[in-house]
């Protein structure tokens, strides 16, 4: 598309300087009509804002586990101050009976998370956890998720 554009231009500009009676030397550089899109962030960066969607309930848990493990991010609540924007889902399923007299009465839990560049929509993290035995299920699946997402924005 943008080497259509450009020789359009290029023809168009051509036939202009030709019209007025001025002699073509080179072409305009394709550089200089088309300019230059800038590539998505790949990762989040410290001190980027988040803006967490609503997830039944998990969203609040991921919130304090983000706060908690001093991720270095900044939450926000209006989605449109958001660099980025946290979507997911999470899960727990309660033990049963059977399961509580002859394994364990902690639940199942599991959770995962994705964030997205709230510009571009391009993925740049995602995680998921699964937790047996976990005695503060959503709590401790929402710390699993800030926790790596802590390493991956400290990564260098």
């Amino acid at each position: 598309m943008r080497r259509i554009l450009a020789s359009t231009l290029v023809v168009f500009f051509a036939s202009a300087n030709f019209a007025y009676g001025q002699q073509v030397v080179s072409p305009v550089p394709v550089a200089a009509i088309v300019p230059t899109v800038s590539a998505a962030p790949s990762r989040i960066m410290p001190g980027s804002k988040l803006f967490i969607e609503p997830m039944d309930g998990f969203d609040t848990y991921l919130a304090a586990a983000i706060l908690k493990k001093r991720v270095p991010v900044t939450i926000v609540d209006d989605r449109a101050k958001a660099d980025f924007i946290v979507v997911g889902s999470s899960h727990v399923d309660k033990a049963g009976w059977a399961k509580t007299i002859f394994v364990s009465p902690n639940p199942h839990a599991e959770a995962s998370v994705s964030i997205k560049d709230a510009r571009t929509g391009t993925m740049v993290f995602a995680y998921n956890v699964d937790k047996s035995n976990a005695v503060r299920a959503n709590q401790s699946t929402a710390e699993a998720c800030a926790k790596h997402l802590k390493e991956e924005i400290e990564k260098k």
